[in-house]
């Protein structure tokens, strides 16, 4: 999902998209005592995003500056 993807205004669905998980996938209990997040197998993994960020940064003329000060 792009940011703009869905209005502004539409926040509740908004966060139900984002907090959407495939149905094989379990996610860890929050609320367990002593849990230790950097002990968990999906930690390791990097995100996929399928969104190239740059391209939407070149649109809008902010590329070039943050090239700059990073």
């Amino acid at each position: 999902m792009r940011g703009n993807d869905v209005a502004a205004n539409c926040v509740q669905l908004r966060n139900l998209l984002l907090s959407a998980y495939p149905c094989d996938m379990c996610l860890p209990e929050p609320l367990t005592p002593n849990l230790k997040i950097d002990l968990l197998a999906e930690i390791t993994q990097s995100p996929d995003i399928p969104y190239d960020h740059a391209v939407l940064l070149e649109r809008v003329g902010l590329r070039t500056g943050l090239d700059a000060v990073i």
